[in-house]
């Protein structure tokens, strides 16, 4: 299925809250969308993926995923919390997932201006 900015947009902005409240759920911790981007919008340059760089917002996410996949299975084993932890236990949500992949495709919309 082919993205559209203007769907994607209508997704994040219908489904906001209550994706912000299921984090919360997830994270055991009041996130806010500002918070929120600091955990996935944040990842670009950890994750060493710049959207820029992708000619789809569907290789962008794909890129983010397989680059968030290789950062966790790394970190998997660390006696404390790594960021790569709470965005895989956010991943493992289906809504929260959905809701991250739209986000992901409004920051590639936006950053390529569309």
């Amino acid at each position: 299925m082919v993205m559209k900015k203007r769907e994607v947009v209508k997704y994040v902005k219908e489904n906001e809250t209550a994706a912000l409240e299921r984090v919360s759920q997830i994270l055991d911790k009041k996130t806010n969308l500002q918070s929120f981007n600091g955990i996935i919008g944040g990842k670009n340059a950890t994750y060493e993926v710049d959207p820029l760089e992708y000619d789809t917002p569907e290789s962008y996410i794909e890129a983010w995923m397989l680059s968030h996949q290789q950062r966790y299975n790394d970190e998997k084993h660390f006696s404390y919390s790594k960021s790569s932890h709470r965005v895989y236990n956010l991943l493992q949500d289906n809504f929260v997932k959905d809701f991250i992949e739209n986000y992901l495709a409004r920051t590639y919309f936006k950053k390529h201006g569309e």
